[in-house]
């Protein structure tokens, strides 16, 4: 749980150091996630396809799930095909985003990881409360969440790191609702975004290899 620890307070420091961000007047509506970057420290038997899936470039929509083929490419390393999806399998609501100046909180409890083979399928819920940093000026994001099983201990808590860009309502993509940021910002958002992968990376290491989970 240290590891955890650890990651939440880079997330503080860096809010923190950011502070001083213009904040827009306007709420801000997102639309979409398009991430460019992503891990989990899911240390079972499915873990580095996960990562695999994350590394990819993806987005997820706000407002509506999405098929196994809509977030990221499917991946078959071999007979099984490996994607992520959002689904209401477990009554968790369609993804969506709030974001108050530089802070940012996205609900992405109905994201699943899961795997087909022919008419055989098996889903696992990986989502949460993701929370993390927003540049107003870039669009840049980087969010973190954990996610429970119900049979594994609360000192092998899956975290995951997720960093990309933000789809606002009514701005065409591509463009910033405000003028060039500052070096220094960019920075510090990169840096933290890179602080919350090795922590991820790091507490992978450290952590013993856990068995198949069930579906939950």
């Amino acid at each position: 749980m240290r590891y955890v620890n650890q990651l939440r307070s880079i997330v503080l420091m860096a809010s923190l150091m950011i502070g001083a961000w213009p904040s827009p007047s306007d709420a801000l509506q997102v639309t979409q996630l398009d991430f460019t970057s992503g891990a989990g420290n899911w240390d079972w038997r499915y873990g580095h396809v996960v990562d695999r899936l994350f590394a990819q470039d993806g987005s997820i929509t706000m407002g509506s799930y999405q098929s196994m083929s809509d977030i990221v490419g499917p991946i078959t390393p071999g007979r099984k095909t490996f994607s992520l999806f959002t689904s209401g399998f477990n009554g968790a609501p369609a993804p969506s985003a709030t974001i108050n100046g530089t802070s940012m909180t996205v609900d992405l409890s109905s994201l699943y990881f899961g795997w087909t083979r022919g008419g055989e399928m098996h889903a696992w819920n990986i989502g949460g409360i993701a929370k993390g940093l927003f540049n107003p000026e870039t669009l840049e994001f980087c969010l973190t969440w954990d996610h429970l099983f119900r049979d594994r201990p609360t000192s092998d808590l899956p975290t995951y790191f997720l960093q990309g860009k933000v789809i606002l309502a009514g701005l065409p993509i591509g463009s910033v609702p405000v003028g060039a940021v500052p070096i220094t910002t960019t920075a510090v958002l990169f840096g933290t975004g890179l602080a919350m992968l090795m922590a991820v990376w790091r507490r992978k290491g450290v952590t013993q290899h856990g068995q198949a989970v069930p579906s939950s």
